[in-house]
């Protein structure tokens, strides 16, 4: 079973002990579900990108929902991702509410809610099956500590979890974590990717950061 960008970014995303999103990430998630969902269409051939624009490739469906609402969402293309997210953010969001559902249906999540008499107050999202983040996390150690080289999806995975602030999830000590922001800052120029991605890449960094 493979996962999608979009979903080791939400499992990442995710408090473990607390069964909710992140703090850090309540403001970026959304944002950053979208970019990485269309850097994956990239990396599945049904988008590419020319100096920083989107172009449509192929139409057909992944058999990813998330994905392909997204490819459907995208229309002819023509703008820069930014400017994509910043056009689809408003009709996308449920987008973290959709990628759970995959994961629950992947039976990696476990939701459970509590109720007050019979109406339900709050949930609480259990990771069910760890083994799928511990592989994210091992293989992101594996870039920072050991020097592993990236593939163009880890490039993008960890630069997404860096520009929606919640690095420190993966890396909890400081020297480490001081490290991985290093890596995660350096990892976008890299020759892992090609030159339009790291053009994307660059530029989701001033979104994110003015945002």
């Amino acid at each position: 079973m493979k996962l999608s960008l979009a979903e080791g970014l939400m499992l990442i995303a995710l408090d473990d002990e607390e069964g909710r999103l992140l703090a850090a990430a309540e403001h970026s998630i959304d944002h950053g579900l979208l970019a990485i969902v269309i850097l994956e269409l990239s990396l599945i051939k049904r988008v590419s990108f020319d100096n920083g624009k989107i172009i449509i490739k192929d139409t057909t469906g992944t058999g990813n929902k998330v994905l392909d609402s997204v490819l459907k969402a995208l229309g002819g293309g023509g703008d820069t991702v930014s400017a994509t997210i910043k056009k689809l953010a408003g009709g996308f969001e449920h987008i973290q509410d959709d990628v759970i559902e995959l994961l629950v249906q992947r039976g990696i999540l476990k939701v459970e809610s509590t109720k007050l008499l019979w109406i339900p107050v709050s949930e609480r999202m259990d990771n069910a099956n760890y083994a799928f983040e511990q592989e994210i996390r091992d293989t992101l150690k594996a870039v920072v500590q050991k020097g592993k080289k990236p593939t163009p999806a880890i490039v993008i995975l960890m630069s997404m979890i860096h520009n929606c602030g919640i690095l420190e999830e993966v890396f909890s000590d400081r020297d480490e974590l001081i490290d991985a922001v290093k890596s995660a800052k350096d990892i976008a120029s890299t020759d892992n990717i090609d030159e339009n991605t790291k053009l994307v890449l660059n530029d989701l960094k001033t979104h994110f950061s003015a945002n």
